[in-house]
Parts: structure tokens; sequence; C-alpha cells
């Protein structure tokens, strides 16, 4: 598994698991959390096209 997936995985996770805890005053640190986990996921493979592109 890819470090892009790891850490995809444990930011999602981490901020999963502090929405439901401080749902009002959280939010601003979880969903944040949330949305570069699932960046980091859906564009793992992003710099090796790019690298593949300028050979």
């Amino acid at each position: 598994m890819k470090s892009q997936v790891k850490w995809g995985l444990g930011l999602i996770l981490l901020g999963a698991i502090l929405l439901p805890f401080g749902f009002p005053f959280l939010l601003i640190y979880a969903v944040p959390l949330i949305l570069i986990g699932i960046a980091l996921i859906i564009f793992r493979n992003r710099e090796d096209r790019i690298e593949q592109v300028q050979e």
C-alpha cells in the first residue's frame, strides 16, 4: 500500500473519530481532515502519470 493511501485512510479515520464527539465545534477540524484524506487517495498516482508524460 502506498504512503498516500495510508495517510489518506489515517486522516479519514481521525476526522471520523473527531466528528461525533464535538459535533458543532470540532466540525471545523474534522471536515478538512476527511477531505484531505479523500484527496490523497484520489490523487495518489498523479505524480507517476506526470513523470511518464515528461519522459
